[in-house]
């Protein structure tokens, strides 16, 4: 990946494909250079794709300093890194952290916002007392159990505590379509990848991101909510379709969380489809289920 030098750090960044421009964030520990190679080349047959790793992640800089790190300021790397390349405006999107990022982002930079995508991920942060709410309160304290195993044992202990628990916790890991293997080694190379203080410092900027939920009015471009059924993310997806007036709301069957990785065939189509019908100018309010 080329890097630019952008709100004070370097980032590194792919932009690649032609049409609308779809700046995409991606989620924790999972930057790009993991990703299932068909996800970018099939949005790339339809759109301009801009991908980057983001603070703490892959070949960006990760700073030692946890304060570094927070949802406004991830969102000020976006607009920088925009600024750099010069694209104005762009469809928001991002996956599981990325989409909190994306979050904020369409609330800090409404200009630079052609459409949001809000994909396996939510737009608050524990504050209402539904089970979206519950699931953003179990997420804080899961994050910050593994600061502390990161903090005490280390990045190895921390994937292999993870994978270990993984398949007693998840009733469909077996249903993957990437066989188990793969996804371990995977796990085990985007751990071995960060620092303990990116991982920390990357943990807290999701754990301590503001409850959005109050600002949802403040969003005026035009909104897809995208969730797999089997993603624990699920009810914050039902509660945020229902906040955005007009949204679409795309479920994608037989997907756990992150419906790119499990079923690409949804994903690509729910994001081009989505932002063809916001560039034709069409309404794009409704319910799908892929």
């Amino acid at each position: 990946m080329p890097s630019v030098k952008a709100n004070g750090i370097e980032i590194a960044y792919e932009l690649r494909g032609s049409g609308p421009t779809l700046a995409l964030s991606h989620g924790w520990t999972n930057p790009p250079r993991f990703w299932r190679p068909a996800i970018l080349e099939e949005l790339t047959r339809h759109l301009r794709v801009l991908i980057y790793d983001v603070r703490g992640h892959g070949d960006t800089t990760a700073p030692d300093d946890p304060d570094a790190y927070s949802m406004p300021i991830y969102a000020q790397d976006l607009r920088a890194l925009m600024d750099a390349l010069d694209i104005e405006q762009a469809h928001i999107g991002g996956i599981s952290q990325g989409g909190m990022i994306s979050s904020q982002f369409v609330v800090d930079y409404p200009e630079r916002t052609r459409s949001f995508l809000l994909c396996a991920s939510t737009f608050g942060n524990g504050a209402d007392e539904g089970p979206g709410g519950q699931w953003e309160r179990n997420l804080q304290t899961g994050l910050e159990i593994m600061e502390g195993i990161a903090q005490e044992e280390g990045m190895a202990a921390l994937a292999e505590r993870r994978i270990q628990a993984e398949p007693e916790r998840n009733p469909h890991y077996n249903e993957h379509p990437i066989p188990a293997e793969e996804r371990q080694r995977k796990e085990r190379e985007r751990f071995a990848s960060m620092s303990v203080a990116a991982l920390v410092g990357t943990s807290r900027a999701m754990r301590l991101r503001p409850d959005l939920s109050a600002r949802v009015r403040e969003v005026q471009a035009p909104v897809l909510v995208h969730m797999g059924e089997w993603d624990d993310f699920l009810p914050c997806a039902e509660r945020d379709h229902r906040l955005f007036e007009g949204s679409r709301y795309v479920l994608a069957r037989r997907s756990g969380h992150n419906t790119a990785e499990w079923r690409p065939d949804a994903f690509v189509p729910a994001v081009t489809e989505f932002i063809a019908d916001v560039e034709a100018g069409r309404e794009v309010a409704g319910e799908l289920v892929l």
